[in-house]
Order: C-alpha cells, then sequence, then structure tokens
C-alpha cells in the first residue's frame, strides 16, 4: 500500500503511548529521543501494512478523538505489558519489609526513585529475563498484529476489558505472594524465635538482634529463592503475548 502520512500519525501516536509505558523504554539512560524515534520508526514500519486514512474532512473534534482513541489503545496495551514488572516490584518491596529493610532505601539508577534492594534486584533480574527470551522483540510484533485486532479508530473501553483488567491485577497479586512466600515464612519463623528467645532470656535486646537475624535470614532465604522467583517471572513473560492479544481482542471487540 501507499505511504500515507496520516495513517503514520496515528500509528506513531499509538507507538509512542505504548513504548512510553514499558519499563524498558523509560528508564532514565533511555533519552526521550530515543523513544521517538523507535516510535517513529515502528510507525514508518506499520502504516505502509495499513489501509489510508484520511483525516482532511474530519472536524476538529473528531479528529481529536481520533487521536484520543490511540493513545489509549497505546495506553492500555502497555499496561498489561507492564503487568510483570509490577509483580517483580511488588514481591522485591514485601521480601525487602520482610528483612527489615523498609527504611534502608537507595536511589534507583534506573528510575530515578528510593526503592529497597531486593526491589531493585527482582526488576532487573526481569528485565534480563525478558531480554533472554527475546520477549521485546515479540511486544513489538505483537504490537503490529494489534492493528489486525484494533484498527485505527476501532478501540473502544467496553465492559469486557474492565472485567480484564482486575484478573490482571489479581495475578499480579498471587504471583508477588508466590514470589514472597519463603521470604514471608521465614521472618515469620525467626521473629516467633526471637519471640521465645526473650521471654526465656529477658535480659536480651530482641529489638536490636532482630534487625541482624532478619537480614541474615532473608539474604539466605533470598539467594536459595532466587531461580524460584525467576520461574514464576518467567512464566509471567511467556503469558504476556497472549495477554496483550486478549486485550486488544476486547478493545476492539464489536
Amino acid at each position: 500500500m501507499p505511504w500515507n502520512l496520516n495513517t503514520w500519525m496515528l500509528v506513531f501516536v499509538r507507538a509512542g503511548a505504548f513504548l512510553g509505558t514499558l519499563p524498558i523504554f523509560t528508564m532514565l539512560h533511555v533519552p526521550v529521543r530515543v523513544r521517538v524515534a523507535l516510535a517513529a520508526l515502528l510507525a514508518v514500519l506499520i502504516a505502509p501494512t495499513l489501509p489510508p486514512c484520511s483525516l482532511e474532512r474530519l472536524p476538529f473534534l473528531d479528529w481529536l478523538g481520533l487521536f484520543t482513541r490511540e493513545v489509549l489503545c497505546g495506553l492500555v496495551i502497555g499496561f498489561v505489558t507492564r503487568m510483570v514488572f509490577f509483580v517483580s516490584d511488588f514481591a522485591g518491596q514485601v521480601m525487602g519489609n520482610d528483612m527489615g529493610l523498609n527504611l534502608a532505601t537507595v536511589l534507583d539508577p534506573l528510575n530515578g526513585h528510593p526503592t529497597q534492594i531486593p526491589s531493585m534486584v527482582m526488576f532487573v533480574l526481569t528485565c534480563m529475563l525478558m531480554m533472554t527470551l527475546d520477549m521485546h522483540h515479540w511486544l513489538l510484533t505483537g504490537f503490529q498484529y494489534t492493528y489486525t485486532l484494533v484498527p485505527i479508530g476501532g478501540g473502544q473501553l467496553r465492559e469486557p476489558l474492565f472485567t480484564n483488567i482486575p484478573n490482571h491485577t489479581r495475578r499480579v497479586f498471587v504471583a508477588g505472594v508466590q514470589i514472597a512466600g519463603p521470604m514471608m515464612a521465614a521472618s515469620f519463623l525467626a521473629m516467633l524465635l526471637l519471640g521465645f528467645l526473650g521471654r526465656l532470656v529477658p535480659q536480651m535486646n530482641i529489638f536490636a538482634e532482630s534487625f541482624v537475624v532478619r537480614i541474615v535470614c532473608g539474604l539466605i532465604v533470598f539467594g536459595l529463592t532466587i531461580e524460584i522467583s525467576a520461574q514464576h517471572i518467567l512464566n509471567g513473560l511467556r503469558r504476556l503475548p497472549e495477554d496483550m492479544m486478549r486485550v486488544a481482542q476486547f478493545l476492539g471487540a464489536g
């Protein structure tokens, strides 16, 4: 099909919104120009495969509404693909609290906000696994395929979409608890043991000793269960293309 500027602009808007929600492309060390250039490149590659759009006779409000729909489609699809990073961040925060590191925050050099060390480790692990599985290429390929399910101007926020998003949120909570479960159990047992020691030896400063015990036990459990955590993250990454297509179907369902 011939190249059309209107089609390119609409694809560029959706691609920019989609890339703007993916953590790998929104890190501090990724310049905004790179994101814009990548969105423009995606639009150049995808626009010729789509039917041309004519915007000359559209009123301004309809023109604005069309661009708003494309932005919403990109944001919703990108939000669903970001869920696996929500899992790793949630699990890292829970593990950090159980290890007693909730006050020992560090500045995340990737995102520029304070975070706990386990959360940052889980985020880096998720990014490494995503690159290892070549999932970033699959996501870009899936983004192109969404135009067969959600054509330009065909996206609608319908009821099935609002019932599907809470299901993704529930999966985030369940997967996060499964990853942080061993750490939660170890922290509970450590505090229970310290409670018994406090009753047996009243002179012991349980509050001060608990920090050392929780950190040591937490590091041991974290190292022993990192493979299990990676498996849960892999399961979430492998579901990303399916989740992406399902949300696109809900957006474009008639």
